[in-house]
């Protein structure tokens, strides 16, 4: 039932990626509804910062109108989305790697004292002492492990799906998530411990 279910909205999908590339705006508009929170959960797990999220989201569905003429017919819309959101967000966080040096030197000398950008991200993310020890546990597993968790648990993409998007064999995608709920489950026990 639930493969049903899939396929009926996967083959939905393609009609509104076809549709939208031949130029139909609502199809390019359902698709960025239907996709939004998922890609913005997506994103934020991988930058943890919302407005980079956002503003990446909107980049890739501008990239994509703007190509539209280019881009051939994909296999799974939801899979490409992720892909182009993933590379958008991984360039724009390497990009700030690139300039943090400037933007710290230039903070400290004409921001003394006050709290930083980063500093107000962790503390609203840091809600409660549950969801502490869960980001704790999780941020000691190896970030390509996380991820494949992530998209499988929360996304709740197939094997074959996490494949496609990390760039790995289903099989690798398989041993990632296994290797993570094994490591979760040991660091959690050991924090309750």
């Amino acid at each position: 039932m639930l493969t049903a279910v899939r396929r009926e909205i996967n083959e939905d999908d393609h009609i509104l990626w076809l549709r939208m590339l031949e130029g139909d705006q609502e199809a390019l508009a359902e698709l960025f509804c239907r996709y939004y929170e998922m890609l913005y959960d997506y994103g934020l797990k991988l930058s943890h910062l919302p407005e980079l999220t956002r503003d990446s989201i909107q980049d890739v569905f501008v990239y994509i109108w703007e190509k539209r003429n280019n881009i051939a017919k994909v296999d799974s819309v939801k899979a490409y989305l992720l892909v182009c959101l993933r590379r958008h967000v991984l360039h724009l966080i390497e990009k700030y790697k690139k300039n943090k040096k400037a933007l710290e030197s230039v903070k400290s000398e004409h921001i003394n004292g006050a709290v930083s950008l980063e500093d107000l991200v962790i503390m609203k993310t840091i809600e409660a002492e549950n969801r502490e020890q869960i980001i704790q546990a999780l941020n000691q597993i190896p970030p390509r492990v996380r991820e494949a968790l992530y998209l499988k648990t929360y996304d709740g993409l197939s094997y074959k799906e996490i494949a496609q998007i990390m760039n790995i064999s289903p099989q690798v995608a398989r041993n990632y998530v296994y290797e993570a709920f094994q490591k979760l489950r040991t660091l959690l026990v050991k924090q309750l411990n």
